[in-house]
């Protein structure tokens, strides 16, 4: 039998330990949550300074036209905005202690002739700022989370976040603190407006009800385009409403992780995007296919098939032998302010392949030297910090910091 004095020793022992095994649970969960890491996160480091004797041997980006044609044809499908019917609702409040003005539309955006559904889009305006450029964020929550306002619209189907109930704080704790709701009050102070959309309220991000959306929507035959070539038409969409209701301005595409894909895709194929903020974009955004640092092309489309079109999933085991690459994408954007955020542990999300990708890409306009190489005056710019996969303060501060620069103003990339 243990005496109470002995007890008394181990007690804090024993609840040092299930506080251990508790925490390592957290972590894995935390894992498991983000749906884009892997235990490489936590167990490699990309690094900040180029290897030495590196050497880059890579390709020069394709011309436009074919490079276009290939990202479409063999990664993405068509990549196209959906139909947009007229607003159902529009609704504007003025907000007197954030002095800001709401405005938010509920549309139907339909896809071909038979697809429809709404997409909810809030914008916030700094009433100090009427001209304000508008940072166009695609969320993983609905727009009540990230703009957490009563006057703003709840969707039917909340999916993930409401689901997450008490497990929300930690879900902030290990993505950061702004994985789901950004500084609103530091962005609108700065002078910049803020709309949100929730791309799964058009098409599901969900491997099964995502791939029976798809599968519905197009026939078995058809060269159906991904969810992430779709998505990325609802930032086009989203930006034409709102410049029709408050008047042309700089439109800048944000987004974090598969949203990061969809930002650069956004970039590319649309004129009202002005500007692109690409957060931890990973494998079919920004970083490399054909090295062996993060995520695989046949992890991605086995875990979200629903995300590229049908093409991509035959070159799953041979990324090497595609005749597209990131480099093409990025080249595509060459003429628009682009930001490339990382960190360094975010192993799963290739940061050294997208730095190789953005230096292929843009060999006369990217000025950083090495991956830590930060440059908010430089109109492509790679962002790295200590960190794994999220959004947090530090993120929000540099790319606050780039577009402080305006870089928009010299490269407008407007007819």
């Amino acid at each position: 039998m243990i005496s109470s004095r002995m007890w008394n020793r181990l007690l804090p022992r024993f609840a040092s330990a299930i506080w251990a095994i508790f925490k390592l649970a957290l972590v894995a969960g935390a894992i498991a949550l983000g749906s884009c890491s892997t235990t490489r996160t936590i167990l490699q480091t990309a690094p900040d300074r180029l290897p030495k004797n590196h050497e880059e041997t890579g390709r020069a980006p394709l011309p436009e036209t074919n490079s276009r044609q290939l990202l479409q044809s063999e990664l993405y499908g068509e990549v196209i905005a959906p139909y947009r019917v007229m607003p159902e609702t529009f609704e504007s409040f003025v907000l007197e202690d954030a002095n800001a003005t709401l405005f938010q539309w509920r549309v139907f955006a339909q896809y071909g002739t038979t697809y429809r559904r709404p997409l909810d889009i809030v914008l916030l305006m700094p009433d100090d700022h009427p001209n304000a450029p508008v940072i166009l964020s695609q969320n993983f929550c609905p727009n009540n989370e990230v703009v957490p306002f009563d006057q703003v619209k709840t969707p039917d189907d909340q999916g993930f976040c409401s689901e997450m109930g008490p497990l929300t704080g930690i879900f902030t704790f290990f993505f950061g603190r702004h994985i789901v709701t950004p500084p609103l009050e530091e962005i609108l102070s700065k002078g910049y407006g803020f709309a949100a959309i929730y791309p799964s309220q058009f098409i599901p991000d969900s491997r099964s009800d995502g791939t029976t959306v798809m599968d519905n929507l197009f026939t078995p035959d058809t060269d159906r385009p991904g969810a992430l070539a779709l998505w990325a038409g609802l930032t086009d969409m989203a930006a034409e409403i709102i410049e029709d209701e408050i008047g042309e301005r700089p439109m800048i595409a944000f987004g974090h992780s598969r949203f990061g894909k969809t930002a650069l895709l956004s970039a590319a194929w649309f004129d009202r995007v002005d500007a692109a903020i690409a957060h931890q974009s990973g494998t079919l955004g920004a970083s490399r296919l054909t090295d062996d640092k993060g995520e695989p092309l046949s992890a991605l489309v086995e875990n979200y098939p629903h995300w590229p079109n049908r093409r991509a999933q035959t070159h799953a085991d041979n990324p090497s032998a595609l005749p597209v690459q990131p480099r093409d994408l990025l080249a595509l954007i060459s003429s628009k302010p682009v930001l490339l955020g990382n960190a360094k542990r975010d192993v799963w999300s290739d940061p050294f392949g997208a730095f190789i990708e953005a230096s292929a890409a843009w060999p006369n306009t990217f000025d950083a030297k090495e991956p830590g190489n930060f440059r908010a005056e430089s109109s492509h710019a790679f962002w790295q910090r200590p960190g794994t996969h999220g959004v947090t303060k530090e993120d929000w501060e540099a790319f606050l910091d780039w577009l402080d620069q305006r870089h928009w103003d010299e490269n407008s990339a407007r007819p």
